[in-house]
């Protein structure tokens, strides 16, 4: 009897544990192990001053509809090959509400190839909202959207990702800059 009492316990201990572990993991992203950095949205912009100060990272700043805009360039290895990743983060009163990531892969022609290879080298479990070999991946839930593709153009191709939250006031707010720096149209 003290065994099967025991063993409710534990198991009503480790599933709540799973459960959050879910829960947290279902807005954020894990490049990490491709030489992406990961950002973890509801983050205070002290902690990212704090962080970029260790890190000696140059940052751009700017706001514009309430909404701050950090930008900065980053040097990787990405599958053996060096990399420049452009990143764009939003911050919404000193919280990050979301970020993106944009990195030149190259040749137009060899991109598939070397987007597969990257598709490879991602864990599949962290990010399950990459089906397939499909050059566009997009989720939504009820808390944020993820993304994460292959954009090719005559110029190169381009590997881009990200994620936001998904806020009625913040969705708005995100309109209205993107209305309002003419980024809508494009």
């Amino acid at each position: 009897m003290k065994l099967k009492a025991i063993i409710i316990v534990f198991s009503l201990f480790y599933f709540t544990a799973i459960s959050q572990n879910v829960k947290q993991d279902s807005c954020q992203l894990f490049f990490k192990e491709i030489g992406i950095r990961d950002f973890t949205l509801g983050t205070n912009y002290a902690q990212f001053i704090k962080d970029s100060k260790s890190l000696k990272r140059k940052f751009k700043k700017e706001s514009v509809y309430g909404i701050d805009i950090v930008t900065f360039n980053e040097n990787i290895i990405l599958l053996k090959e060096k990399k420049t990743i452009a990143f764009n983060l939003k911050f919404k009163d000193n919280i990050l509400m979301a970020y993106d990531f944009e990195v030149n892969i190259g040749d137009f022609r060899k991109a598939p190839e070397f987007y597969d290879r990257i598709l490879k080298s991602l864990d599949k479990n962290k990010n399950n909202f990459i089906r397939g070999k499909s050059h566009s991946n997009m989720i939504t839930n009820k808390k944020c959207t993820k993304n994460f593709g292959l954009n090719t153009e005559k110029d190169g191709s381009y590997l881009y990702g990200g994620i936001s939250y998904e806020s009625p006031i913040w969705e708005q707010q995100f309109r209205d800059y993107m209305k309002a720096t003419g980024q809508d149209k494009e």
